[in-house]
């Protein structure tokens, strides 16, 4: 089974001989603005003052619609990494011996795991040294529970989620292959029955555990769609039926946990058909209904872009530190919105001056002396 067409030749950002798609680009561009805005509506501020009534319902809005960017991430980096063929790589229709895989996975250890272990280990261990008073050993061995152990209680829980669908994508990437447009579909539609079960079973009260056994749950269906969004993707019409759902769905999302006691909203690492829906919308919107002419903006993009996983990596730890504690607290909702604009702002600025600056000197030098060794 081969790849499509349009599989086979784009395997990255854009393919031999064609253009950059500049909607990638924007995609993480779009999925970097959202991560910093959902810490700041839900980690920072509300440290500073409790909101109530319609102010806390609109905070509620946001935070749900910016929680879209975790899934975003998830889609784009699923649409370039299923795109792995061993096969392809060796020059033979089948794959020969483990050098496909090998530089594969070396190649996203590079991408990903080295910026981790840069900016988050020396972060991290250095906040353990200077803000905790820890001893070196002591910095070393948080330093080392976090890198490695602290998926629940880290903001980089979504690394450690990413690294272990890049681990299965080689198997997954001949999957989707090999299933087809049609296959595609179908997993992807009982992805969202079984996450819809769950859902209305525990709504209910009675939980279906036997569900959790199913492999294609969780956030990993993410993962797999922005493959399928890519080269199996749905007509105008249904993107357009999509769109007009999505505030419903978005409503509903909300509305869960004043509805049902105990309920929390479901936007995080649980599946629920509604959040998809807002998701996909999104995803939809930026990759095929927004068209960007200019040359320079499409620059911009591009650019920002390029430094979208740092900013994500970096931006909480310089929040805290440098920004948030220097934040005046709000007196109302209007102070409250004001501000929460302000620490956004100075946060991606803060961010984007570090992730350059970082880059330039350690990182993309790092990067460059591993990419040097022949596998």
């Amino acid at each position: 089974m081969t790849m499509p067409d349009s599989v086979s030749g784009a395997a990255g950002a854009g393919g031999a001989g064609k253009p950059r798609d500049v909607n990638y680009d924007l995609l993480r561009v779009v999925a970097m603005c959202l991560v910093i805005g959902v810490h700041v509506i839900n980690n920072y501020m509300p440290v500073k003052m409790t909101l109530t009534g319609s102010a806390e319902v609109t905070r509620s809005v946001l935070f749900a619609l910016f929680m879209v960017c975790n899934p975003l991430f998830i889609m784009v980096s699923g649409r370039f990494n299923l795109t792995f063929d061993a096969a392809q790589g060796a020059g033979r229709t089948r794959p020969n011996g483990l050098a496909p895989y090998v530089r594969y996975y070396y190649k996203r250890f590079i991408s990903l795991i080295v910026p981790y272990l840069l900016y988050a280990g020396g972060m991290g261990f250095v906040a353990y040294l200077v803000i905790d008073h820890r001893s070196v050993g002591g910095a070393v061995s948080g330093t080392l529970f976090d890198l490695f152990s602290g998926y629940d209680d880290s903001v980089y829980w979504f690394v450690f989620m990413l690294a272990g669908f890049v681990l299965a994508t080689p198997f997954l990437a001949a999957m989707m292959r090999t299933i087809g447009r049609s296959g595609a579909w179908l997993l992807v539609g009982l992805a969202a029955a079984v996450a819809a079960a769950e859902h209305i079973c525990d709504l209910a009260g009675y939980p279906l555990t036997f569900l959790q056994s199913f492999p294609w749950r969780g956030l990993l269906i993410y993962y797999l769609l922005g493959f399928v969004l890519e080269y199996y993707p749905p007509s105008a019409r249904i993107r357009h039926g999509v769109y007009a759902l999505a505030p419903f769905a978005l409503a509903w999302t909300v509305a869960t946990p004043y509805l049902f006691a105990g309920q929390q909203m479901q936007v995080g690492r649980t599946v629920t058909v509604a959040f998809a829906m807002v998701v996909m919308a999104t995803f939809l919107f930026f990759r095929y209904d927004v068209h960007i002419t200019s040359a320079r903006v499409r620059k911009a993009i591009i650019w920002l872009a390029g430094y979208s996983y740092t900013i994500y990596l970096v931006h909480s730890p310089l929040s805290k530190v440098l920004i948030g504690p220097r934040i005046p607290a709000p007196t109302d909702g209007w102070s409250y919105a004001g501000i929460s604009v302000l620490m956004f702002g100075a946060t991606l600025l803060a961010a984007l001056v570090f992730a350059v600056i970082a880059d330039t000197v350690v990182l993309k030098p790092v990067q460059r002396l591993l990419r040097k060794v022949r596998l």
